[in-house]
């Protein structure tokens, strides 16, 4: 009986034994398997991600139009703006640029510098947007730039109109306020003292008339609606005409004017926009000058433009201030400026008056010496 109990109990504790070790083997391959899962789960976390497609999403957020073509010209990616702009549809991805463009324009534009490295468009406008057209190419692809300009548009407008509609609302009550103080002058003609401040008062008027002159001249050239008005013009005359309006301040301090304009020299040009330029060169040539100093106006004539030079004898500009003398109420001399009557917006006039007629400006001077500058103009259809 004895013999028959250790017997089962001999065989209960096999199968405990047996069963502990398979429970065992089993937890064993459970964790191997649960350790090989965390790898993997470890390793697709640390996977980085397709930059292609990160690059892609971040370019399709910004608001700048993108087109990029492969060597043959055919699109392979655009950002959500450039389609937009450009009527581009998810299934042109693959086709040549004069296919997946429907801009006319930009595809003239394209087809212009597809040879070319690097081109650069001014502003245009597509649909509702101002834009500025950048195309860029290497060995590898051709990119198209599209940077909206639209907010900065507005901006200017704005600023524009703004200075244009306050210049127009301040000349009228400035004339009648000099010719207050001109009547005023009149009769305080025995007053010295009276006379001394009604002449400093009518000099400042006349530098705010001056100064809103300026600034609607440069509204009116900056004006979208603005047009260049092209004629063949006799420049003699139109340089004494000039000469007549200043003929006050050239007597004033003893300015010696030589004139080197035949008689025949003819321009292609806007009549006013002309003399809206020889009057603020020649007008600063003598401001600038030294008492008896000279003023040469000349002309030259060259294969495809005329050249017409203004210079005198006068202080000069420092070289270090030469590239910002067309800037907006840039003065090289504030006091000095201020003293002679300058705006500091004849030479921003000038500049934008010529760029607007085709031409270009150059300056040479030397302090102390004297400045020249050239107004280069394209012969156009004289």
């Amino acid at each position: 009986m004895k013999g028959l109990f250790l017997g089962i109990f001999l065989f209960l504790l096999g199968l405990v034994v047996v069963f502990g070790l398979i429970a065992l083997k089993e937890r064993r391959r459970a964790l191997k398997l649960l350790s090989e899962l965390r790898k993997e789960k470890r390793a697709k976390q640390e996977k980085p991600r397709d930059s292609s497609k990160l690059l892609g999403r971040a370019l399709s957020l910004i608001r700048e139009g993108i087109v990029i073509m492969d060597p043959y010209g055919r699109v392979v990616f655009t950002n959500r703006f450039a389609r937009e702009l450009l009527d581009i549809k998810k299934e042109d991805l693959g086709k040549p640029f004069y296919q997946a463009i429907k801009n006319f324009d930009v595809v003239s534009l394209i087809n212009e510098a597809f040879s070319e490295k690097y081109r650069v468009w001014k502003e245009k406008k597509l649909k509702d947007r101002y834009v500025q057209i950048i195309f860029g190419s290497d060995m590898d692809e051709k990119v198209l730039l599209l940077i909206d300009l639209t907010p900065m548009k507005k901006y200017e407008n704005l600023k524009r109109d703004f200075i244009a509609n306050v210049s127009h609302e301040l000349k009228t009550p400035l004339s009648a306020m000099k010719l207050s103080l001109e009547t005023l002058e009149e009769e305080c003609k025995g007053n010295q003292k009276a006379q001394l401040f009604i002449s400093k008062a009518i000099e400042r008027v006349s530098y705010m008339e001056q100064l809103i002159e300026d600034l609607i001249t440069l509204s009116q050239l900056e004006s979208v609606n603005f047009h260049v008005k092209f004629e063949s013009l006799k420049l003699l005359p139109l340089v004494k005409e000039v000469l007549s309006a200043l003929s006050d301040f050239i007597i004033k301090k003893g300015i010696v004017v030589e004139i080197e304009v035949p008689e025949k020299a003819q321009v292609y040009a806007d009549a006013n926009m002309l003399f809206a330029v020889l009057k603020n060169l020649i007008d600063n040539a003598i401001k600038y000058n030294r008492e008896g100093g000279k003023v040469k106006i000349s002309y030259k004539e060259h294969l495809n433009e005329f050249e017409i030079e203004v210079c005198d004898t006068g202080i000069g500009i420092p070289k270090s201030h030469i590239p910002f003398i067309f800037e907006r109420f840039y003065r090289v001399e504030r006091s000095r400026s201020r003293k002679s009557g300058g705006t500091g917006l004849g030479l921003s006039i000038v500049k934008l008056a010529v760029d607007k007629m085709g031409g270009k400006v150059e300056v040479e001077s030397k302090e102390g010496e004297g400045t020249c500058f050239k107004v280069f103009l394209p012969k156009g259809r004289l």
